[in-house]
């Protein structure tokens, strides 16, 4: 028969409050919004190495409505403005929450979001809002990706995951390039803030966003493309040594089954000097074009 051995009479020390109480996890919206302008890729960040556009979930709200209300504070026009929104993966931070106590490690949910073609004016006045993590200015992708402009290690991996979410999506899926050209319009302006001027390894000289006279919205497009400008405005989700296969990429715009041949022709949309031509026009249908032979059964009955 086996003999249990003693036990020393030893108490467990007690734990301080602090460590027992689940610590409050902090969950933010890192938003990563993408605009074209003059035919490139551009990037909403904010004022320094801060990167994106973050917003503390709120216990009263979701995800979505972070996302939503992040838009609504800094665009003009944010209601119908996005022709793509993705989740782009997630990643720990350590934050300071404005306005409040709150520090220490977050995970934030990253957002990939493309706004529609012409909506991506400012609202006034951002480099002054009272929220630091608002005060944001566009900047070009090839600038952050060449290290032109300085993001903080933390926040620069936010950025490249949707960056690459967004080329994933529009690789797979090129008809997002009919839809912005769709939408663009024949008229439209070059926006005349898109200069980018490096003063030091860590700041640009940009524009302020806009002034209390806010312009009217931006009508919609005709719908009206060229597989030229589309083959242009794809190409300008990728860095310029990306090797694209231009005849492919025609030939799967024309296999969405959105896109109406036009007995016309019309200037190519664009900013290379050499492609200042004219080319077959085409009408993107959103619902899908109809074939040669649905068309027909449909007169015949």
């Amino acid at each position: 028969m086996n003999t249990p051995l003693s036990r020393p009479n030893t108490q467990i020390p007690s734990q301080p409050a602090r460590d027992t109480t689940p610590r409050r996890l902090i969950v933010t919206a890192s938003v990563v919004i993408f605009a074209v302008r003059d035919w490139s890729l551009w990037a909403l960040v904010r004022e320094g190495p801060w990167g994106p556009p973050m917003r503390v979930v709120l216990g009263n709200e979701s995800i979505t409505d972070a996302v939503d209300r992040t838009v609504t504070a800094v665009l003009m026009w944010p209601q119908q403005s996005r022709i793509l929104q993705l989740k782009s993966g997630w990643q720990e931070q350590q934050i300071s929450v404005w306005g409040s106590a709150d520090q220490g490690a977050a995970v934030t949910l990253i957002h990939s979001i493309l706004l529609q073609a012409n909506r991506d004016e400012l609202r006034p006045n951002l480099h002054q809002h009272p929220v630091p993590s608002l005060r944001v200015h566009w900047v070009p992708v090839i600038a952050i990706e060449s290290n032109q402009y300085t993001l903080d290690p933390d926040v620069h991996s936010v950025i490249q995951s949707a960056i690459y979410t967004l080329r994933s999506q529009v690789q797979r899926d090129p008809e997002i390039v009919l839809g912005y050209l769709a939408d663009m319009g024949h008229n439209q302006p070059l926006d005349a803030g898109t200069e980018f001027e490096m003063q030091d390894t860590n700041a640009i000289n940009s524009k302020e966003a806009l002034s209390l006279n806010a312009p009217k919205e931006p009508a919609r497009g005709d719908g009206i493309l060229t597989l030229a400008e589309a083959a242009l405005l794809y190409r300008a989700f990728f860095p310029p040594d990306e090797q694209i296969d231009l005849s492919n990429l025609r030939r799967r715009f024309l296999l969405t089954n959105k896109l109406e041949p036009l007995d016309e022709e019309q200037p190519v949309r664009g900013r290379e000097l050499d492609w200042r031509r004219v080319s077959k026009a085409y009408r993107y249908h959103p619902a899908g074009f109809p074939s040669t032979k649905e068309r027909q059964d449909e007169t015949q009955n």
